[in-house]
């Protein structure tokens, strides 16, 4: 099972990736195609350098086919230019991120209600045999969307694809509106799996405990994995921890302090954007001066 670290806004960095043992998938943050397509400094973003066990993802966000495809050549020259950044396993599409800027224009979870383009965003994106395809989203915009059952809808549409790069669908159990000390809702988890879509499930993961809790007497034949995002900010061995206690996966627990030492090491590797500089230190007590 994939044990995926949750791109996390202006803290997903390389070095913050790097330093999170356990996660065999993880991701940049989310990157607006609007912006990579017309501001190259954007790029400086996509910090997909080699990380030893990982599988890298870029998280785009838009509502265009048009972007789509003019991402798809910019990425393609981009790790040319810069090989040592080629190392992208897949792109996820984000109908998640509730920010009111992406709302809006009618990206992240707008996206949700509207089926037929997000699949079709989903098979532009598939138009390249190098990378895989995701889509992260929640159970609806609001709780109407919820009732509407407007994710089962996306969920039949998606399972129309017939592509082995497409990867599946990373669900956040909450919708859009709810804040962030709201419980998560896993009561449609069971007819959720049922769709033919490869699911990780996210939120409120933060052991292995939780894990089982959540998916006891679902059939877990659909669940790829499982996504981990606060628990990480504050323990970066936090999915190692679930991989032993789930498997029996043996890891070297590290002190905070020397998680520390190695985050700032990998800073001076590939240093971050100011902005993932700051918001870590911030959230991040082990990263914080001594």
């Amino acid at each position: 099972m994939e044990l995926h670290l949750a791109p996390l806004e202006n803290v997903s960095c390389w070095a913050f990736r790097k330093v999170c043992a356990g996660a065999t998938d993880t991701y940049t943050g989310m990157l607006s195609l609007n912006n990579l397509i017309k501001r190259n400094n954007t790029w400086k973003e996509v910090d997909t350098y080699p990380i030893a066990g990982q599988r890298q993802w870029i998280q785009i966000a838009t509502s265009k086919e048009t972007e789509c495809a003019e991402f798809l050549r910019k990425l393609d020259e981009e790790l040319k230019r810069f090989p040592e950044k080629d190392n992208v396993y897949g792109i996820q599409l984000n109908c998640s991120c509730p920010s009111p800027q992406l709302l809006r224009i009618g990206q992240g979870p707008a996206l949700i209600k509207r089926a037929t383009k997000v699949t079709n965003l989903v098979r532009e994106l598939l138009k390249q045999n190098k990378w895989k395809v995701s889509v992260k989203v929640r159970l609806g915009l609001n709780l109407m969307e919820v009732q509407q059952r407007k994710i089962h809808t996306l969920l039949s549409s998606l399972a129309t694809i017939d592509n082995p790069n497409f990867h599946g669908v990373s669900i956040h159990f909450k919708h859009a509106q709810q804040k962030s000390a709201d419980p998560y809702d896993y009561s449609s988890l069971k007819e959720l799996l049922s769709y033919n879509v490869p699911i990780i499930i996210n939120g409120g993961i933060n052991n292995a405990i939780d894990y089982v809790k959540i998916t006891r007497g679902v059939d877990a034949k659909n669940i790829r994995g499982l996504m981990v995002g606060r628990a990480a900010i504050e323990h970066p061995d936090a999915i190692a921890a679930i991989a032993r206690e789930l498997y029996g996966t043996a890891f070297e627990e590290r002190e905070l302090t020397e998680i520390r030492r190695q985050f700032y090491e990998n800073c001076s590797l590939h240093a971050p954007q100011p902005a993932y500089l700051e918001k870590i230190k911030k959230y991040c007590k082990w990263a914080q001066e001594l």
